[in-house]
């Protein structure tokens, strides 16, 4: 008898064993990216820019609104990586922001609900700076962008399906006078 005790024992740690190693990972991050897609620009040239790559403003008085002629980009699951169609409409952006240069650019980087909430929030600042940096090599100044993270706390469809999922990983554009 405690032979089948032992044996069903030392069962009974394997088992755990491999529930703690195997059911306790936790999320994995995103992949890095060796380098983002870039494009040429076309259109008007650089904008001017001070050189420090932020905006010399105080954030916190500003009042951001949605950006007219400016259109929302979407990112595949897990991923800040810029897709051909975040690209293509990235490259329609940088036009329209050209046209008015006296305008900040809030980038709003946001998740689906899925993941934690700290994950959630630095893969959504990952995206606000990914697009960022794009727009950047479009000719536009750094001085005027400015990002910020939602993580999973702004959902604009509230559904629990892939469809919806897929319509909560974005970066949205707003803009404030200077």
């Amino acid at each position: 008898m405690s032979y089948l005790r032992s044996g069903m024992l030392c069962g009974l740690c394997i088992v755990l064993a491999l529930a703690v190693s195997t059911g306790c990972k936790s999320k994995k991050p995103a992949p890095i990216d060796p380098g983002l897609t870039t494009t040429t620009p076309t259109g008007p040239g650089p904008e001017e820019t001070t050189g420090s790559g932020l905006p010399d403003v105080d954030v916190e008085s500003l009042v951001f609104e949605s950006a007219e002629g400016v259109r929302t980009i979407y990112f595949d699951y897990d991923s800040y990586t810029l897709r051909p169609d975040a690209l293509e409409t990235l490259r329609h952006n940088a036009e329209v922001l050209k046209q008015y240069a006296n305008v900040y650019v809030q980038i709003e980087g946001h998740c689906d609900e899925r993941g934690t909430q700290d994950y959630n929030l630095a893969l959504g600042e990952k995206r606000a700076l990914a697009t960022r940096d794009h727009l950047i090599r479009l000719g536009i100044s750094g001085d005027r962008l400015i990002t910020i993270s939602y993580g999973e706390e702004d959902p604009v469809d509230l559904g629990h399906t892939e469809a919806a999922w897929a319509q909560n990983r974005r970066c949205e554009f707003n803009k404030a006078n200077r």
